[in-house]
């Protein structure tokens, strides 16, 4: 009888070491989905994630698929991802709208803590350019002009992440905006003189730069943009960080680490490849693959860094 009891304890021990790796193992064995919280029409980020997903599959051996879930200035669908089951199932990309500046806004029922990053994927390639004729060509000039001048600014919104970083440009160049904010925001209102200068990516000023009428005074990215390698950035110029409009992969944060560690090098190995490099070039958006841990980091210190910005706004307390 002893010895049936310890043979049965050996069982007993054997299958509880060997469940941990049984589950990885086992792990994915449905389909999982990519979750965006924007209309799927035009958006960068739904047409690189659809290029990606079967690729994605390929890799994982289950189906991937995109799912819009506009609404609610895209905290609607994070929230439902924050609410999801943490199995590594459903993952999604948000920008740093609902993860960072809505959060200290107080617009959202969820903290930043609440995600896991599985890394940060790209950026939209915003700017601050003007017209052509304009006495300034990067941000030191432009400062010096707007201490002694007006300078009109035309933006999404004192909250939009543009507007931030342009409203902290103006403080570190010593001068202020009279800004205003654009429900339909058009580089035609830098063109026609209703403002000096405005917050755009580049696909909206592009036309208008080549054809002579506008130029670029800085770009909002990390690195330089790959059409424009003479236009600083933000940063280089030395009025502010490297802060730009990105987009990020995020599970739940309960999601286990060997789960969201697959899903995160499963990602960034399919948006390595040059298939999906191409698609990227082409929708306009900027790589910039960051892991998990960068990508904690840099959230962190947004949230401190546009924090402040924002009370010294007034948009919060």
């Amino acid at each position: 009888m002893k010895n049936k009891i310890a043979s049965l304890m050996l069982v007993v021990m054997f299958f509880a070491l060997a469940l941990p790796g049984i589950c990885l193992a086992a792990w994915p064995k449905k389909p999982i989905m990519i979750m965006i919280p924007w209309p799927a029409g035009n958006d960068p980020s739904t047409m690189v994630a659809s290029a990606m997903a079967p690729m994605m599959s390929d890799e994982l051996g289950v189906p991937v698929k995109v799912v819009n879930k506009p609404g609610g200035g895209a905290v609607l669908a994070t929230n439902e991802l924050r609410n999801s089951r943490p199995d590594g199932y459903t993952m999604g990309l948000i920008s740093i709208g609902p993860m960072i500046t809505q959060v200290l806004r107080g617009k959202t029922p969820y903290t930043n803590e609440d995600l896991k990053p599985l890394g940060l994927v790209w950026s939209s390639p915003f700017t601050l350019a003007c017209r052509t004729d304009a006495p300034y060509s990067n941000l030191k000039e432009l400062a010096e002009y707007g201490r002694t001048h007006e300078l009109k600014l035309a933006h999404w919104g004192l909250g939009a992440v543009p507007t931030l970083i342009a409203m902290n440009a103006a403080k570190i160049g010593g001068f202020q905006w009279k800004e205003t904010a654009y429900k339909d925001l058009n580089p035609l209102l830098v063109v026609k003189g209703d403002a000096d200068v405005i917050t755009f990516s580049i696909p909206g000023v592009k036309d208008y730069v080549e054809s002579g009428k506008m130029k670029i005074l800085a770009c909002m990215l990390p690195d330089r943009l790959p059409d424009y390698p003479d236009v600083a950035t933000v940063a280089e110029q030395g009025f502010g960080d490297a802060y730009s409009i990105w987009f990020g992969a995020f599970v739940p944060a309960q999601t286990p680490d060997d789960i969201a560690s697959q899903l995160s090098d499963t990602f960034f190995k399919v948006m390595a490849r040059p298939e999906i490099q191409k698609v990227i070039r082409n929708v306009g958006v900027i790589p910039h693959p960051t892991g998990p841990a960068a990508a904690r980091k840099q959230m962190d210190s947004e949230l401190a860094n546009f924090g402040a910005i924002m009370k010294d706004l007034g948009i919060i307390e």
